[in-house]
């Protein structure tokens, strides 16, 4: 079964539970007793306050410092990405970071946040593989960057000798299944790992935001992602497929969350080396997760349920990675 991961990009958001160090302290200490011991962070979570998701890591040191942690180099999403992954930009982002999260050892892996057009890919793989030979990061991933762009980073790792990336950070879920198709046997081929994010597609298969339920959800008006939310899933083929899903699925006493879940630990492409990356607004949310976790396996209807939701919208989403 795949590992599991703690995200932190809720960590000082608005309407969340975590805003200063002794909700998150008190959160650590759940994961501990829950077996969740790996946290993934970023330099610009939350999206509204970058930085401060890693200080609040940082101000619970005594209990954080036991946990392995990943982060990203920091992105401004005004921008194109470019200049994002010069050697200059990785090594004061990280610097930055290890500051904040008050890791004098390092981080677990260091992700590209997303790509850069501009600089020279060898540029950004050597300036990658000289994090790790500094000490300041275990190894190095990349996120949101098509198959062709890791293709021809994974061949220049080769041509120059150089650490490949480790893993891949990715969307995956019930209705975004792409990674399956291009991105997966090129991680495998290279002995990459692939750890999945918005596995509840941000909130969109609880089925409350195709029942315009949006108040309280990261589909609300008042969230502070609320509006990218609603780009992400306003497809009227999805919400349609949707609906039919959560009928199935309600048919079988069972939520599409609990579907959702239990889907991705044992009957998705995900393997033992991958990971699943869970996020929660307030801490009832992760114990409820691994709860459901707990149940196992689905029945063998309702697979062909989950697959037809597939197919209804794969043509649309195929390629959302």
């Amino acid at each position: 079964m795949p590992q599991i991961i703690f995200g932190t990009a809720s960590f000082g958001m608005d309407l969340t539970e975590f805003q200063d160090s002794a909700a998150v302290r008190s959160l650590l200490k759940e994961l501990q007793d829950l077996g969740i011991h790996r946290l993934d962070s970023a330099a610009r979570y939350p999206p509204l306050k970058p930085g401060r998701a890693e200080e609040l890591i940082g101000q619970t040191q005594d209990i954080s410092g036991s946990f392995l942690i990943d982060t990203k180099v920091y992105t401004n999403t005004m921008t194109d990405g470019s200049g994002d992954l010069a050697s200059e930009a990785i090594d004061k982002s990280l610097l930055a970071s290890l500051q904040r999260l008050k890791r004098s050892n390092g981080v677990n892996v260091l992700y590209t946040h997303r790509a850069d057009p501009s600089t020279p890919l060898e540029e950004q793989v050597i300036a990658f593989n000289q994090q790790i030979k500094k000490g300041r990061c275990q190894a190095w991933g990349v996120s949101n960057m098509s198959p062709e762009m890791l293709e021809r980073i994974l061949r220049l790792c080769e041509e120059k000798s150089l650490q490949k990336p480790s893993c891949y950070q990715g969307d995956y879920n019930l209705v975004t299944r792409g990674m399956e198709t291009k991105l997966l046997p090129i991680l495998r081929s290279n002995g990459m790992t692939f750890n999945a994010f918005r596995t509840l597609a941000a909130g969109f298969l609880t089925g409350r935001f195709v029942n315009n339920e949006h108040s309280g959800t990261r589909f609300g008006a008042d969230n502070p992602l609320g509006k990218f939310a609603q780009q992400l899933f306003g497809a009227e083929d999805l919400h349609s497929a949707m609906r039919r899903f959560t009928d199935e699925a309600k048919s079988y006493n069972q939520t599409p969350v609990e579907v959702a879940i239990r889907w991705i630990m044992y009957h998705s492409a995900l393997g033992d080396e991958d990971a699943i990356i869970i996020g929660a607004s307030k801490a009832e949310q992760v114990r409820e997760t691994v709860n459901i976790m707990k149940k196992g396996p689905l029945p063998e209807e309702l697979l062909k349920a989950v697959d037809d939701l597939w197919s209804a919208v794969k043509e649309s989403r195929h390629s959302i990675i």
